[in-house]
């Protein structure tokens, strides 16, 4: 059975850097959000965050679900950019219900480890996907940190550092 370790925070915060860093040595699982976006936008679908919200988060979880079914026998470590109580943030963020998702962290394996990425103004940049400003990745990121913590997660802070190839 795999043992789970999400690397979190603030959109632009490094988590995907890191991971690409590691992803020659460990199996890694793609941010749900990017996942989704790219094939909303290649399909001309409405799931994204400045058309549906609600779809977009509910294509998230429908994307989180699939991952961890394909995670169940790998062996060894995961390392996910994101994991399911990201979603919560995502439905405070857009005031959406989030029962379905509570419902699927309830049903799922815990993760061994949860590292936070704080907030690196540093090294944010924005894109096409990512267009919060500075301000509100931070604040995006307080609501991913706060889901977290209500479920009763220890978080491992990852500190502001460069990565080295």
């Amino acid at each position: 059975m795999s043992s789970i370790h999400i690397f979190t925070g603030p959109p632009g915060s490094g988590k995907s850097s890191v991971l690409a860093e590691l992803a020659p040595h460990f199996r890694t699982v793609a941010e749900p959000a990017r996942t989704v976006l790219a094939h909303q936008r290649a399909t001309g679908g409405r799931g994204t965050g400045d058309q549906d919200q609600a779809l977009f988060v509910s294509l998230m979880l429908q994307q989180c679900l699939r991952d961890q079914q394909r995670l169940g026998d790998v062996p060894g470590p995961v390392l996910c950019d994101r994991g399911l109580p990201d979603l919560l943030a995502y439905a405070a963020y857009w005031s959406l219900p989030d029962g379905a998702i509570r419902d699927a962290i309830a049903a799922m394996p815990r993760p061994q480890t949860v590292f936070w990425f704080p907030p690196w103004q540093a090294i944010y940049a924005q894109d096409a996907e990512r267009t919060l400003d500075f301000g509100g990745s931070a604040a995006f990121g307080a609501l991913v940190r706060e889901a977290y913590e209500s479920l009763g997660f220890s978080l491992v802070e990852v500190p502001l550092a460069p990565v080295e190839g």
